[in-house]
């Protein structure tokens, strides 16, 4: 570092120069101290200025370093995110179709379930007048709603009741039904009790054993013919399948008018 005695000693040792310099040639005017002083001062402070911003670039350069391989990293995650959401967008869009193709099989077989139902119910009217009362009285509800049909029912609704029919028919022609009806003999109403045999056979009596006769399903209903003549066979079979009486054999005509 130039201090003010060392400058003294450079102006020693140039005065002499600058006394030759007065007699060779022209004089010049000689710098002073402090000029000289305040030009290695600006020299010093430039030399810290560059130190000072070279010690900033380098930590800048540093920082900047830093920056890019954050940014390289983030721009590796975004390009592995894009990758990622590219491969979940097309499995979003094959699940898509899949499920579209799901529904729109789902609504076809609800078509062809739907017309397999009217075809069941279109089928099964004109049974009905087929049912004995008992058998009617059961599924009442359901066979109402299968003679006069409600678009608006729900389908699951609409299959319920045939379902209900179907079994309730099943179940009533694979046993022996007991039950009583009232008939209509002239002028007078008459109870009498009804042994059927399924869905294909039945005999009636009425409680003195007067009134007695047959019936078979027929297209129109139910058809009853009078014969008093089966009238103690007939409550004996009753009272056999009601527990009344003992078990036995009793032997009673199948048939009648045909349909």
């Amino acid at each position: 570092m130039l201090t003010a005695f060392s400058a003294n000693k450079v102006l020693l040792a140039i005065a002499p120069i600058f006394l030759i310099g007065e007699i060779g040639v022209c004089q010049d005017v000689s710098p002073t101290a402090a000029s000289v002083e305040a030009k290695a001062k600006q020299l010093i402070e430039t030399r810290k200025a560059i130190a000072a911003e070279s010690a900033a670039w380098t930590e800048q350069k540093q920082l900047f370093s830093d920056l890019i391989a954050l940014r390289k990293r983030e721009i590796a995650g975004i390009d592995e995110f894009t990758a990622s959401a590219t491969d979940r967008i097309a499995e979003v869009k094959k699940k898509r179709a899949e499920l579209e193709n799901d529904e729109a099989a789902r609504k076809q077989w609800r078509v062809d379930f739907e017309k397999r139902i009217a075809i069941l119910e279109d089928s099964l009217r004109p049974l009905v007048l087929r049912f004995p009362p008992p058998l009617r009285d059961k599924i009442e509800e359901s066979l109402t709603r299968l003679d006069e049909p409600d678009p608006e029912i729900p389908l699951q609704n609409r299959f319920r009741d045939l379902a209900a029919i179907v079994n309730a028919s099943a179940e009533f022609q694979n046993t022996i039904t007991v039950s009583s009806d009232i008939r209509e003999v002239g002028d007078r109403s008459i109870e009498v009790d009804v042994f059927y045999l399924g869905l294909t056979q039945a005999w009636y009596v009425d409680r003195t054993g007067k009134l007695a006769g047959t019936g078979v399903p027929t297209n129109d209903g139910w058809k009853w013919t009078g014969n008093p003549k089966l009238a103690s066979k007939i409550r004996e079979a009753i009272d056999i399948q009601s527990k009344v009486a003992p078990p036995g054999f009793v032997e009673l005509p199948i048939g009648g008018e045909q349909p």
